[in-house]
């Protein structure tokens, strides 16, 4: 037992000195050597539990994008009494896309997440598409959930690096707007109902204030 408790808090270690390494210095800028330095670790333990740094990045960016949903599921709850999927899932990549749009160094980390086609992330998308067929007892087979999930994955993915390097020159709120109507029509709702469902995601988030801190912390509030 002191052994597993041990390994845990290296492994956690590792992971929090990665949070503050990749957002304050970028993930491509972050050494082995500048994660053993400041963990007090060596690179055997961190190919040991991790293999990679990529695999480091990729659980700390998956994470990151599960308590944001854990965090707008509480929101809702408290300030509205019930947690609606389909608002809530446009909530969440509202929020990362724009912390990502006005804080620099999530800017730059996701980004560079893009440029390294995290895979982590597609499996949290895997799973919100499942969520969403069970719910609404959409018409979905499992291979259209998988192909759902890696189209709607690709675009989003697409659209943020294309966007921050500068080659997409529309406003961010028509970027969003046609990720999410590319996402629910994809998946057979038709847009009079999307139009509601985003029409309550910016009521809601107008309202909303959204606190980065402590890298890769975040925090949300009514205004």
């Amino acid at each position: 037992m002191a052994v597993y408790k041990t390994g845990e808090k290296s492994r956690n270690k590792i992971i929090e000195t990665c949070k503050e390494l990749f957002y304050l210095n970028g993930y491509k800028n972050t050494t082995y050597k500048d994660i053993c330095e400041k963990a007090d670790s060596n690179p055997g333990l961190i190919n040991y539990y991790f293999k990679t740094k990529k695999k480091i990045a990729e659980i700390i960016y998956g994470n990151f994008y599960v308590d944001i949903k854990t965090a707008v599921e509480n929101y809702m709850i408290k300030n509205y009494g019930e947690y609606d999927l389909q608002v809530g899932t446009c909530l969440e990549i509202l929020i990362f896309t724009d912390l990502a749009e006005k804080d620099e160094n999530m800017n730059r980390f996701y980004y560079e997440m893009c440029l390294e086609g995290v895979e982590y992330d597609m499996k949290v998308f895997k799973y919100f598409f499942r969520l969403h067929v069970d719910k609404y007892q959409l018409p979905i087979t499992e291979d259209q959930i998988r192909l759902i999930w890696v189209a709607n994955t690709s675009i989003g993915i697409g659209i943020a690096k294309k966007h921050i390097e500068g080659y997409l020159q529309i406003p961010k709120e028509e970027l969003f707007d046609f990720r999410i109507r590319t996402m629910y029509n994809s998946m057979g709702i038709g847009n009079e109902k999307i139009d509601d469902i985003l029409k309550r995601t910016y009521e809601i988030y107008k309202d909303m204030k959204v606190t980065l801190k402590d890298y890769f912390v975040i925090s949300l509030d009514r205004k």
